[in-house]
């Protein structure tokens, strides 16, 4: 049974309004719906997704653009920075990689964040709010299938640490995918357990994927929820008698169809950091006052990328899809992201990252095998000799002939890397009305040039060649890319720190807050988390949502 309502139920006007259905806006809802809370409708820009991409073909059908607004995965390209990202019922859980890690505790003395969140952190509350979110994901240690501890893909992970010093070595990351349930889960879901298949990053076909479509969602239905999809909002007005006029259209395949209003006592902005932020910005161009920082310190999360081409030894990262029985099944790598590397926990928080596996989807494998060889033409080749050089060749043909596991693709690491950035990023409208990013310093950052060169330390210890992050390279200008982009309407004491308050209400920028009107996702963290950022979301969420019931309008 599909979650959405049909647009024809959607009512002139509604006591709540959630605009997004990730992290921020699922969770908000279903807990608003729990505390008793009448009345409430999440409006999601997206479509609700029952089957996914897997062939290079469907991915780039589902590429949303402006002639395909309903597409699946987003990227948007910036002067010095591109985003990627999700869009569909579930926003980005459905093609994230689900690892659910807690950030250090200095992540809640770095930033400048409210005093209540920062006194929670000291005593160490806060982490009940992630164990709160860590549970309805079923995202923890006695999900996880021991074996994982010795994949080929974790096994190469652990021969960098034999050369490391002040490290933690996660062999197995907490990670919400189901590997136990088969059948009806506890949200009234019919899922199935993970086959191994590794497609998380393009969206699970399984029905393994504890996505928000699989928990939250569902949970908030049951409890009265309306929820509509294909419904992007574009602005707001706050009329004179404090009610809020949502500004939307409804999303078709390929045009947006007219501009529509629906009115709300209160509005809860969950559309994402870029979402948001740009909202926000457009009703404050129509009137709405806001804080002076609103659009700044955008955050990739450090995010970064490298690798290890064409190893010494197997890795098995080729995806296979829901296809258990083609040859491709007989490579079985896991989720999409298993182990993780953190570095420097004993120096100051801004030089910490952590390093992570990952698994190429099945859309993607084909491409990979061929496009490889042409990019290691320009990367360093770590060992040397003429035996080691005649294997290398040998696996690097296979790959051009045909899909094989005995190929240079499948002795191959990819690396995903997420640090501590500048968070120095800062959104705008242009002349057009459209959400840009500038960051001129962010290429430029020591802590980039420093994982880079430990990624090549990777590819050294496993004898293959080491590509360079594509993006950051200067032959494709120097732009990187992040999936976890975070930041534009940052938590602050007060409108002079941030853009909302503890409580997630937006300041007014006269020192009061506009009641009724909140944001609850990745746009109010105020910088970089060094780790996967959904659980942290997440976590907020939970304990804004817990105090919101004694703040919202009648």
């Amino acid at each position: 049974m599909p979650l959405s309502n049909s647009l024809s139920q959607m009512k002139k006007q509604y006591r709540i309004v959630v605009i997004g259905s990730g992290y921020g806006g699922a969770i908000v809802a279903a807990r608003l719906a729990e505390s008793g809370q009448k009345d409430i409708c999440i409006l999601e820009r997206g479509q609700e997704w029952s089957k996914f991409p897997d062939t290079p073909k469907g991915m780039l059908k589902n590429l949303r653009t402006s002639k395909r607004r309903l597409g699946l995965y987003e990227y948007l390209p910036f002067e010095e920075i591109n985003v990627f990202k999700g869009c569909g019922l579930g926003g980005t859980s459905l093609i994230n990689a689900n690892v659910a890690i807690r950030p250090d505790k200095e992540f809640f003395t770095h930033y400048d964040w409210p005093t209540s969140i920062r006194n929670l952190a000291a005593s160490g509350d806060i982490w009940k709010y992630y164990d709160k979110a860590k549970s309805m994901l079923a995202a923890g240690p006695r999900y996880i299938r021991p074996q994982y501890k010795k994949l080929a893909k974790v096994e190469a992970m652990r021969t960098r640490t034999r050369q490391l010093s002040h490290y933690t070595f996660h062999s197995s990351l907490d990670i919400a995918v189901n590997f136990t349930v088969n059948g009806t889960n506890q949200f009234g879901v019919k899922q199935r357990p993970c086959i191994d298949c590794g497609d998380c990053f393009t969206g699970c076909n399984v029905g393994a994927k504890n996505t928000l479509d699989m928990n939250y969602l569902p949970y908030a239905k049951q409890r009265g929820v309306k929820i509509f999809t294909r419904v992007e909002v574009l602005h707001f007005t706050k009329t004179q008698d404090g009610k809020f006029t949502i500004y939307f259209r409804i999303n078709h395949k390929s045009k947006p169809a007219q501009v529509k209003t629906v009115k709300a006592r209160n509005v809860i902005l969950a559309a994402g950091s870029l979402g948001s932020t740009e909202i926000l910005l457009r009703s404050e161009k129509l009137g709405l006052e806001t804080s002076k920082r609103l659009g700044q310190s955008f955050s990739g999360n450090g995010d970064f990328y490298g690798i290890a081409y064409n190893n010494d030894r197997r890795t098995n990262i080729m995806g296979f899809g829901n296809h258990p029985r083609s040859k491709r099944a007989a490579v079985k790598p896991g989720a999409s992201i298993i182990s993780g590397i953190q570095y420097n926990r004993n120096q100051p928080f801004t030089k910490r990252f952590i390093v992570e596996d990952t698994s190429l989807p099945l859309a993607a494998v084909d491409l990979a095998r061929r496009a490889l060889p042409l990019m290691a033409l320009s990367g360093k080749d770590t060992d040397f000799g003429f035996v080691d050089s005649l294997k290398e060749l040998r696996r690097i043909g296979r790959d051009l002939l045909n899909w094989t596991p005995k190929g240079a693709l499948n002795q191959t690491m990819i690396y995903l890397v997420m640090a501590v950035d500048d968070s120095g990023g800062r959104m705008s409208l242009n002349t057009k009305g459209k959400l840009e990013i500038r960051w001129p310093s962010v290429q430029n950052q020591t802590v980039f040039k420093k994982i880079n060169k430990e990624l090549g330390k990777h590819a050294e210890s496993l004898g293959g060649t080491f590509i360079e992050n594509i993006g950051w390279a200067s032959l494709f200008g120097s732009r990187l890319t992040t999936v976890h982009p975070l930041g534009g309407c940052s938590l602050g004491e007060d409108t002079d720190h941030g853009v909302v308050d503890h409580l997630g209400r937006v300041f007014d920028g006269k020192g009061g807050v506009h009641d009724g009107l909140y944001i609850v996702d990745g746009a109010i963290i105020p910088g970089a988390i060094g780790v996967n950022p959904f659980l942290t979301i997440s976590a907020l969420a939970e304990k804004i949502s817990e105090a919101m019931p004694q703040t919202l309008l009648p």
